[in-house]
């Protein structure tokens, strides 16, 4: 009887609840890691407001070891200094730069869905537990949704407009390779006007001597990569021009880089002296804007404002 007896109060308890409208708590619904509006025109308030609209943190004032966490390889413990309180109006360049620069032309919810929810900031990293001036990180580390951001201090305070041009180049290559391996259909036309051997192979590399450019523009490294469809060879640790021909993904970073980042003008130049690139990326235009949901002609406004390509420029074109 008593657990009869429990039961029913059990009923009774939940018909009652249920039949109550549920507040929310405001409290619930803000933002973690304390962040507050600030003053107005303050870096707090950038911050705040940024965190408003995309749901992504900016954090340069946490606990110790914020980003110290397990991932699927192991305990992530990486060595750092914090941002300096005098450096902190950098802060404001990294958010224009990746908000109003690097997602510029991205369909938001894709951004959303495949960008990272936090972005630590720090003055300097190491890729050890400890100090070693030989794993410092010159960019970026990532640990499953962070992205820890290093030289937000001096280095950036000093940094030219090639500087800022080469850091979100880097980290706009990182994006699009998640937006990439994030989507379920691969640009396979693309993919197939790769370069192939008589049997149907595709080719590694391409070994020198290499053409020489007639209009002495391009190295020759450069000149015969792209007389074959490709932006470059692969770069390595030592050298930026190889005899090895890029793998699929930094093919595709390459392609999305060059039509995005490269003025009208050099486009024009480009898809004429080079055929093999013009059918290439007609071939992959239509993934871009389709399936990643691509503004290209947007993202390539935002990059090259003195050349801009006109509206439909890249739909237009053809072999």
């Amino acid at each position: 009887m008593k657990k009869i007896a429990i039961y029913l109060i059990m009923i009774l308890f939940l018909g009652v609840s249920c039949s109550e409208d549920v507040k929310v708590d405001p409290e619930l619904a803000g933002p973690l890691y304390g962040l507050t509006k600030g003053e107005p025109g303050s870096v707090d308030e950038l911050i705040y407001n940024t965190w408003e609209e995309w749901g992504m943190y900016y954090l340069y004032k946490f606990e110790p070891y914020a980003f110290q966490v397990t991932n699927w390889s192991g305990y992530f413990n990486k060595w750092y200094t914090p941002v300096k309180e005098e450096n902190t109006e950098v802060i404001r360049k990294i958010i224009d730069h990746i908000q109003g620069g690097i997602f510029v032309g991205l369909d938001k919810d894709l951004v959303q869905g495949s960008w990272f929810v936090r972005t630590f900031l720090c003055d300097s990293l190491c890729d050890d537990y400890d100090y070693n001036p030989e794993e410092l990180v010159a960019t970026y580390l990532e640990n499953g949704d962070c992205i820890i951001l290093a030289g937000v201090g001096d280095k950036m305070n000093n940094f030219t407009d090639e500087d800022w041009d080469n850091w979100k180049a880097e980290l706009s290559s990182l994006l699009i390779s998640r937006l990439y391996l994030g989507a379920t259909e691969k640009p396979t036309d693309f993919f197939n006007l790769r370069m192939k051997d008589a049997s149907g192979k595709e080719v590694k590399w391409i070994l020198a001597p290499w053409l020489e450019d007639p209009a002495g523009k391009y190295s020759p490294n450069v000149y015969t990569f792209r007389s074959n469809g490709y932006v470059r060879s692969k770069p390595n640790s030592f050298q930026s021009e190889t005899v090895n021909i890029v793998d699929n993904q930094m093919d595709l970073a390459d392609y999305i880089s060059f039509l995005t980042t490269t003025t009208k003008t050099e486009l024009n130049y480009n898809f004429k002296v080079f055929p093999r690139m013009l059918e290439r990326a007609v071939a992959l235009i239509p993934y871009l804007q389709q399936v990643l949901s691509m503004d290209l002609e947007a993202m390539q406004n935002a990059n090259c404002p003195g050349d801009p390509v006109e509206p439909d420029y890249f739909k237009s074109l053809k072999e």
